[in-house]
């Protein structure tokens, strides 16, 4: 099995040297490296012994200044080699390299003790015992300390077999993960265009699979992969690669972006995090504190915000969110590390543990309280926090394995048990988008004092249609999303339903003696206009009644059936308008089409409300307008 094992180290203790001795690759790639005698950037080299051990080695650069260097190719290592100068013993960038290693998540590796040469025994045994005090409590503790000089090769030997182990202590890979790839280097190459470099950290790749270029999120043609300079079909997890990519410029991919599966990493300005503060910084965090975020590959400026206490303390593990100045692509239990903003040292490290928060007040008051579901080991209470921190968006299924990291089995189990216990409710059985019960409740509240106060206006109606208060929620959800929402509503009794009409539990409507008086006033007067009555202000006026007091019971009475509003100013009684549908029917059936001159003369109307009639016909699904005139709509069936 190929893995990708880094280097870590103080500067000029030999570790370029070393993988020149191991690879017979110089990996400094620069001039101004070989010039200056020091590594800059991150360089590259692969090692193969007659074993079959496959590793691809990851040069860091060792000085302070380039941490950030070394920490883009810390991306996606399986393990770690620490390079200590037996003439010199630990020093501080050994110390913040191993603090690293340890802080992003690595669990194996050994320890090269270098410039043997230039040591003699005693000095290589108190070197030994240094690393050994240096290693304690970090996952470098009790690995093997190898003496070595990169020069003479003494030791080598014993490295190789060392090396030669690293590979049986790795876990199986996961090869059905999705794929993601972050971006360590990005050129040109005359006569294939651009080409990426990185690590491969989860999942394969081939030619002809969709691969996302994130935070941009535009899907990439992939033209061909070189692993160690051999070409192949697939890349997978574990291998250094490179990748030819069609019908983009170097300049529209760089360092920090990430190659990545469809729909695999979610894109924010916001993320949640658990962090872990190093015991020797200088000082306690505050709120605001800017700092230097490394993801993978990337380097992102943002600002800390304290979410448990107001001061952060070295040494203290904390639930913080983080706001960023450029998104960031993310999941679940990704590790990161923090720096200092200026100067540069580094804070602390941890995972990812809500790539993508919202932003809402209710959430925020128990924020804290549900990341450390969030943060546990829990898979129900890890699902179920998830899903309440969405709030009214809720989330889908397919996103679950990207907010939470379980697997596909485990999530789904988990899902499909807190459905069954109430907790969480299934908005969308096509989409399977969750929501808590807790927004539920919210969202039951909501419409109930949506309905109260309509019945306070309107008590002399049923209740609400379901349009009429489906669009109270259509900002949020589908119209199939609010009908299951007001189904399972209604059988909680929350809110009550009538035929079509929603209300209150307990509502009755009432209508007054006067009302009643009025309403057949005005339904009298129109029907005495027979196919032309008047218009809503001349009617009004006629019966003596305000227009406040006229829209109420025009309204009520259109509810009610007694009144068809046509227009928003013309009322029909339904007996005069089934007599007009039914003339208009027994044209059409004679004749193949009608105008509205035609309409005119057939129904003695004015133009305006022929016009107005025939659009309400329309409306009805009787007619259908082809050009200027109307035909029967089952003519086209």
């Amino acid at each position: 099995m190929p893995i990708v094992v880094g280097t870590s180290g103080h500067i000029d203790h030999g570790k370029t040297t070393l993988v020149k001795a191991l690879t017979g690759v110089d990996a400094d790639r620069w001039a101004e490296e070989k010039a200056r005698g020091i590594t800059i950037d991150i360089g590259f080299a692969r090692y193969r012994d007659e074993s079959g051990t496959d590793i691809a080695f990851i040069d860091v650069p060792g000085h302070e200044r380039f941490v950030h260097n070394m920490l883009a190719g810390a991306a996606g290592l399986d393990a770690v080699m620490l390079v200590v100068a037996a003439d010199e013993g630990v020093m501080p960038q050994t110390v913040e390299h191993l603090q690293i290693c340890h802080l992003l998540g690595i669990k194996r590796g050994l320890v090269a003790l270098t410039r043997c040469d230039l040591a003699d025994d005693e000095l290589i045994e108190l070197s030994t015992e240094d690393v050994r005090d240096a290693v304690k409590d970090t996952f470098l503790e009790g690995a093997p300390i190898f003496p070595v000089s990169g020069v003479t090769g003494e030791g080598l030997e014993a490295l190789r077999a060392g090396l030669a182990k690293l590979p049986h202590t790795m876990e199986d890979r996961d090869l059905g993960a999705p794929f993601r790839f972050p971006v360590d280097r990005s050129f040109t190459m005359k006569g294939f265009g651009t080409v990426v470099t990185g690590t491969v950290i989860a999942g394969t790749l081939g030619k002809n699979d969709p691969v996302i270029q994130y935070p941009h999120q535009s899907e990439l043609r992939i033209r061909g992969f070189q692993v160690h300079g051999q070409s192949t079909d697939r890349i997978e997890a574990g291998q250094r690669a490179a990748i030819n990519l069609a019908g983009i410029e170097k300049s529209d991919i760089e360092r920090g972006h990430q190659l990545a599966a469809p729909g695999s990493l979610l894109n924010g300005f916001l993320i949640n995090i658990e962090l872990r503060l190093l015991d020797g910084i200088p000082r306690d965090l505050t709120q605001r504190t800017r700092v230097r975020l490394h993801l993978g590959t990337s380097e992102i400026i943002g600002r800390l915000v304290l979410l448990e206490r107001e001061t952060f303390a070295p040494g203290e593990t904390q639930l913080v969110q983080l706001r960023l100045e450029a998104p960031v692509s993310a999941r679940y239990g990704d590790r990161f590390i923090i720096r200092n903003y200026s100067p540069m040292f580094t804070l602390g490290g941890g995972r990812i543990i809500d790539p993508a928060p919202i932003k809402s007040r209710r959430v925020k008051a128990a924020l804290s309280t549900r990341l450390k579901a969030l943060a546990g080991a829990d898979a129900l209470a890890l699902t179920e926090g998830v899903i309440f921190l969405q709030s009214t968006r809720g989330i889908k299924e397919s996103e679950g394995f990207i907010r939470t990291g379980l697997g596909g089995k485990s999530l789904r189990q988990a899902m499909q048990k807190l459905a069954s216990q109430g907790t969480i409710f299934n908005i969308d059985p096509a989409e399977k988008r969750y929501i808590h019960r807790d927004t539920l409740h919210r969202i039951g509240t909501f419409l109930l004092r949506v309905l109260n106060q309509f019945h306070t206006s309107f008590p002399e109606r049923d209740g609400m249609t379901r349009a009429e208060l489906a669009g109270k929620l259509s900002a949020i959800y589908s119209d199939k999303q609010v009908g299951h929402l007001l189904q399972r509503l209604v059988q909680q009794g929350v809110i009550g339903q009538q035929e079509q009409n929603y209300r209150a539990p307990g509502h009755e409507k009432s209508v007054t003696g006067e009302q009643v008086e009025l309403m057949e006033r005005l339904a009298a007067r129109i029907l005495e206009g027979g196919a032309q009555p008047m218009r809503k202000t001349m009617l009004l006026e006629s019966c003596g009644i305000d227009n406040k007091t006229g829209m109420q019971l025009l309204n009520l009475a259109s509810h009610d059936g007694r009144l068809v509003r046509v227009k928003d100013d013309l009322y029909y009684v339904p007996e005069t308008l089934e007599g007009i549908e039914r003339a208009l029917r027994k044209f059409l059936g004679e004749n193949e089409k009608i105008t509205v001159v035609d309409f005119k003369d057939l129904t003695g109307v004015t133009r305006k409300h022929a016009v107005d009639l025939l659009e309400h016909f329309d409306t009805r699904k009787v007619t259908i307008r082809v050009d200027n005139e109307r035909v029967l709509r089952q003519t086209l069936a």
